[in-house]
């Protein structure tokens, strides 16, 4: 037995079995959650640039992955896409969850960064998939819902610490806001939308509306 352990050493340049095989598998086959990464990582590229009729073939490619591995890691496009949407939701939920109530006049500029996406290109993407798919789009609202509930408990938040008596409920600031951010996509965290979510936020009065000057 020894032997022909030497022997297989001298063949194979000093290797044991267990070195080759770890070498001819290599990282990639250990680690499914790497090509899960990196297929995400593709998935964020390629819908950015094409929009969500990227074909799987296209996210392969770019993730550098063959299409046998993408449906080990999700059963459609559509669950892929779903998992971006996770992403985008923890995101701005993150977000919204940090915003101090001792730092109220910076609120508008926050909101506005971050309704804007961490990527703009794939929430344009994520957007058109809500319009396609059915199951997708009710994934959203469900998301949607619970995003909106966050930043109204940052709202009431930085409310309370201002002394405000807005106009409207913080509910309804919030889904506003979030529906200013999918009709301004693209545009960024522009002066107009800062201006338009401090309103949201602080214009207060019962008869008319008086809205305090931005710090």
């Amino acid at each position: 037995m020894k032997g022909t352990t030497r022997r297989l050493r001298g063949a194979f340049g000093g290797d044991t079995l267990c070195d080759l095989t770890d070498r001819t598998t290599g990282p990639a086959q250990r680690r499914p959650e790497e090509k899960r990464a990196r297929l995400l990582a593709a998935a964020r590229t390629v819908f950015g640039q094409i929009g969500y009729g990227a074909s799987v073939h296209q996210i392969c490619r770019a993730a550098g992955v063959g299409i046998g591995t993408f449906y080990h890691q999700f059963p459609d496009k559509a669950d892929l896409m779903r998992q971006l949407m996770s992403q985008e939701h923890d995101f701005r939920v993150g977000a919204f969850d940090a915003i101090a109530a001792d730092h109220p006049d910076n609120i508008a500029g926050e909101v506005a960064r971050v309704i804007a996406g961490s990527d703009p290109a794939l929430l344009r993407a994520m957007i058109e998939a809500f319009g396609v798919d059915p199951q997708l789009r009710d994934f959203a609202i469900d998301l949607r819902r619970a995003t909106q509930e966050r930043l109204a408990a940052a709202f009431g938040r930085v409310r309370q610490a201002r002394g405000t008596r807005p106009a409207l409920d913080a509910g309804a600031a919030a889904s506003a806001t979030l529906v200013l951010g999918d009709t301004e996509v693209g545009r960024g965290a522009s002066p107009e939308i800062r201006k338009i979510i401090h309103v949201l936020v602080f214009a207060e009065g019962d008869d008319g509306v008086r809205v305090p000057t931005p710090a």
